[in-house]
């Protein structure tokens, strides 16, 4: 299946692009805001080829992807148009206040992860660079890409601004004016002169904004609701102009003379917590992560570091919260599918923990996390005792990420600064989680997967070699192949294989002996499910879901037992066809991983109860 049939396929399992109210990604999965989960098969997408897993927690419903993520995403951008989606109300409503704040969180600084991932990996590559003495200090080569990572940093109020303006329902842009605002030049340099200021009387505190976190997003949530009022209060003819301005008038004085000053406090804050934290215990949050990070990750739990992480990095340059322990915890997380490898006696098994494993060393653990270790159970004991213990020695030496950006061997670099320890105790946690993973493991075992991996469609099909089942034809007309049909769901088999007939008269019948599964309120589809278990779906003609059921009369309701050759539908083949509408029907096998091929018939013009399928 290749990505945009993956999209197609994901987006329908989800509930189509309706049930989306917000979707973004990060370096493996797809994370989705749904408006409801009531038609969500978790199974079902996981059974999707290209889909590693499924989480829902924190908030969102998380489809895990792997590397190919981003193009996934783009192409469900494409077919749903999300680009300038919006949290829905209803959706809010349904969530408990955890996972409203923790779907704000991630809503919020999601989107910049990959800003704030390139500033870090590019302090990483200067520090690099000046650790070899590759590069001159005084260059302008450094000069440059020194200002070029700070930049992510300096800016944040003003990244922060849309994806904030979007999870509170309220215009990006004007957001983004209020965190240029606070960054504006004239306003810093009042910031340099004096310590207080006023505006329209009101005492301002000249505070440093750039880098800063809290403050912006305090002012798009209150934002949000002077937008509100403004939409209200002022007469449409003038809306267009007058709106804008009295939405500054307002914010303005509010920003710079509450929210502002009282984010920053908020900010200081919540730094210097975890300073004293780390002053008096600081092998604590280290321990913590290296345990238990892929727990955290699961439930959604880690976006309620994320300000706190952000807002180091910006302020002091550097972080102890996530990346002391993250490293030993990803690492963990390929000793023990590396572990496996070495173990199993599965070829397959084997060669998907090695891949694995090399790929979570580097920093991307979601494919050995999913597809080994929560697998086989046992191995995630090994990795919370070898990624704790770990982390217990990155915090006790005192180990900081000077970059946000991977937890790998491949983003070393991120914990390379003046003092070259550092770097130095960072790898050898990776090593300690290493062992200790390794060798738990490998004392503790696991039960092997015995079969070569053999999927349960496999197995399905193995037991549908006994013999062929036959499908006959529920309509009179020229068969074509699903190819021909003008509709990719169709003609990508994306919902099975089949073939199509172009009815000559307006009546469907019965194609089997089974149980009506279903038939849509609009009468145009039908769903059966064979005695021997085949699911078939009978779809007449192309967009007719539009008619709303007019011009269609049926004759049975689901749970009805049918016969070969009764009567199903009835539709009005001139009234539909005089509307423009194609009458082609699809009849697909929906089941189709059960069977080892769907053959159809190769003749051109087919009758009621000829055999038009066969199932093998």
């Amino acid at each position: 299946m290749n990505v945009k049939e993956l999209a197609k396929e994901i987006l329908k399992q989800v509930g189509g692009k309706e049930n989306v109210s917000g979707l973004t990604h990060c370096v493996t999965r797809l994370r989705f805001n749904l408006k409801s989960l009531e038609n969500v098969d978790e199974q079902t997408i996981k059974n999707i080829h290209g889909v590693m897993g499924v989480a829902n927690k924190g908030g969102q419903f998380q489809v895990i992807i792997g590397p190919e993520v981003a193009k996934a995403f783009k192409e469900i951008q494409k077919i749903g148009d999300f680009t300038n989606n919006k949290t829905d109300s209803s959706d809010e409503e349904n969530k408990s206040v955890i996972n409203k704040i923790l779907d704000t969180i991630a809503g919020i600084f999601s989107p910049i992860l990959p800003i704030i991932a390139g500033a870090g990996m590019t302090k990483a590559l200067l520090s690099v660079l000046v650790l070899f003495n590759l590069i001159d200090k005084t260059g302008t080569t450094y000069y440059y890409l020194s200002f070029i990572a700070d930049a992510a940093y300096y800016f944040l109020p003003i990244f922060l601004a849309p994806s904030a303006a979007r999870k509170f329902n309220c215009n990006p842009y004007m957001a983004m004016l209020m965190g240029a605002i606070l960054l504006h030049p004239k306003f810093v340099v009042l910031k340099d002169a004096a310590s207080m200021s006023s505006f329209f009387g009101l005492p301002v505190k000249l505070v440093a904004y750039s880098s800063s976190v809290i403050p912006i997003i305090l002012i798009v949530w209150v934002l949000s609701y002077v937008e509100r009022f403004a939409e209200k209060v002022i007469p449409s003819v003038i809306k267009f102009i007058a709106k804008p301005l009295l939405i500054l008038l307002i914010m303005s004085p509010i920003a710079l003379v509450v929210l502002g000053p009282l984010g920053t406090i908020l900010g200081d804050g919540l730094v210097g917590i975890l300073l004293s934290v780390e002053k008096v215990a600081p092998w604590v949050l280290p321990t913590i992560i290296g345990a238990f990070m892929p727990f955290l990750v699961m439930t959604g739990m880690h976006y309620s570091l994320l300000p706190a992480y952000v807002n180091s990095l910006s302020s002091l340059g550097r972080e102890t919260i996530i990346g002391p322990g993250n490293l030993p915890s990803n690492i963990a997380q390929g000793a023990a599918a590396l572990c496996v490898a070495c173990k199993t006696k599965n070829k397959e098994l084997r060669q998907l923990s090695i891949s694995s494993g090399i790929t979570a060393l580097l920093g991307v653990t979601e494919p050995a996390l999913f597809g080994v270790n929560l697998r086989l159970k046992r191995p995630m004991i090994a990795t919370t005792i070898g990624g704790g213990v770990g982390g217990f020695y990155a915090g006790i030496m005192g180990v900081q990420r000077f970059g946000g950006g991977g937890a790998g061997l491949a983003a070393i670099g991120l914990y390379v600064g003046d003092d070259p320890h550092n770097v130095i105790n960072a790898l050898i946690s990776a090593f300690i989680a290493f062992i200790v993973t390794f060798a738990i493991l490998w004392f503790i075992g696991f039960e092997d997967v015995t079969d070569e991996l053999k999927p349960k469609e496999l197995e399905k099909k193995d037991s549908k070699i006994i013999q062929e089942h036959t499908i006959s034809s529920p309509l009179n007309g020229k068969v074509v192949p699903l190819s021909e049909v003008d509709d990719e769901v169709f003609s990508n088999e994306i919902m099975g294989k089949g073939v199509a007939v172009i009815p000559t008269e307006g009546k469907v019948y019965s194609p089997v002996d089974g149980t009506v599964a279903s038939i849509f309120n609009t009468k145009h589809a039908i769903g059966i499910v064979t005695d021997d278990g085949a699911e078939i779906l009978i779809h007449i003609g192309i967009d007719t879901v539009k008619l709303g059921g007019e011009h269609f009369k049926t004759y049975i309701k689901a749970g009805d037992k049918v016969k070969l050759g009764d009567l199903l539908v009835e539709f009005d083949y001139e009234e539909i066809k005089a509307k423009g509408y194609d009458l082609v029907t699809p009849i697909i096998i929906t089941n189709t991983n059960e069977f080892l091929d769907v053959l159809a018939t190769e003749e051109e013009f087919i009758k009621v109860g000829e055999k038009i399928l066969t199932l093998v």
